[in-house]
């Protein structure tokens, strides 16, 4: 996966270099952020961090639920 990310970027670069594709190291979802190429600042990301965020929080509820269970 990193290295078809990696090659995205490598392709975008000259003709969109505001756009970078990414792997979250947590979810291991793919993101693609809308960067500012001045300051370096994420202007937009796909998913968002409070979708993220709130994705990890379920995988913890679903684990406990298991538990549960079991």
């Amino acid at each position: 996966m990193k290295r078809s990310v990696d090659a995205i970027n490598k392709f975008l670069k000259p003709v969109a270099s505001n756009i970078e594709f990414s792997i979250d190291q947590d979810s291991g979802r793919t993101l693609v952020k809308v960067v500012d190429t001045e300051t370096n600042t994420v202007i937009r990301q796909t998913p968002s961090r409070e979708v993220l965020a709130i994705a990890k929080e379920l995988d913890k509820l679903q684990g406990l639920l298991i538990r549960e269970k079991a």
